[in-house]
């Protein structure tokens, strides 16, 4: 009998693989029991983020590269940081692995909630100031549905931050916040009606800019909770959690900017023994994600 696979595949942004100093880098600071069991029992493929361009690895690039498998520094010459360009958002629309997906068969969802103000905004293409990113506009070219606030206060999505913090600052009084232990029981149980249910999470970029030490060990503590929790309920002898992120950053908290680090591929599931995985690139994480499915189906 073969067994139809469902991934969750999580990016976190600015999440590198950084030196083993306490000082700079909170990853080997903070208390991660679920992080180090995730390094020692996964496969962990360290992946350049660089691309064959100089300069710091970006956001706009980095993200459109993992969701699209195109060299997207190369053609534009240069790391794009931010939200993508309309040459980017191009090379979105026309091959993006949401759109690979949903083109053999398989059901997607992005568990991201968007606030309302937030969501009118970027999907008024008169308004210039607001520009969505990589996995909006992948979400946006394939018709995948939007969660919102709503369905967030009906447990049906998770904020970028893990608990709603920023929802409720943002004016959503009646909204409740949530643990990450919560959090991760809405991805899983999200992930039970879908093939692929995409999380991104990237206050870990947004605090490693601030090179706040303490801020970025709560951070990497929150995470690690969340991921705990999920991997407590997945069942890895028929799912797979894909984790990636675009390019380093809190993993060395001694400097504002993005670094040179490669990221973490890590794959925790058991892969049909039929294939192998090689990932040296973030070019190289699409074709692996749909090389398993195509296996697995």
């Amino acid at each position: 009998m073969v067994i139809i696979m469902k991934m969750i595949f999580i990016f976190i942004d600015g999440f590198g693989l950084g030196e083993h100093d306490k000082k700079k880098n909170p990853i080997y600071a903070a208390d991660t029991p679920s992080l180090n069991y995730i390094f020692e029992n996964s496969i962990v493929l360290p992946t350049d983020a660089s691309l064959g361009v100089k300069g710091l690895p970006q956001s706009a690039t980095g993200q459109t590269a993992i969701f699209t498998g195109a060299n997207a520094s190369q053609i534009m010459g240069n790391h794009v940081s931010g939200q993508p360009t309309p040459t980017l958002k191009n090379i979105i629309n026309n091959n993006s692995l949401f759109k690979e997906l949903i083109e053999r068969g398989f059901k997607v969802t992005n568990s991201n909630v968007y606030r309302d103000e937030y969501l009118s905004k970027i999907l008024d293409s008169s308004d210039k100031r607001y520009r969505p990113s990589v996995t909006t506009v992948m979400c946006m070219s394939c018709g995948i549905k939007f969660r919102t606030v709503e369905d967030y206060k009906a447990g049906n999505g998770v904020y970028h931050d893990i608990t709603g913090q920023i929802i409720k600052d943002s004016g959503y009084d009646d909204v409740e916040l949530i643990s990450p232990q919560e959090a991760a029981r809405r991805l899983y149980n999200i992930s039970r009606d879908f093939d692929f249910t995409l999380y991104e999470h990237f206050m870990t970029d947004i605090i490693g800019h601030t090179t706040d030490f303490d801020l970025a060990l709560k951070e990497i503590e929150l995470l690690d909770a969340f991921l705990g929790e999920l991997i407590s309920h997945v069942n890895f002898d028929e799912d797979i959690i894909f984790i990636a992120s675009d390019h380093g950053n809190i993993e060395d908290i001694s400097v504002k900017t993005h670094t040179y680090n490669k990221v973490p591929t890590i794959i925790m599931g058991k892969l049909p023994d039929n294939i192998s995985v090689e990932i040296d690139s973030l070019i190289d994480i699409m074709p692996t994600v749909l090389k398993i499915f195509e296996a697995r189906r």
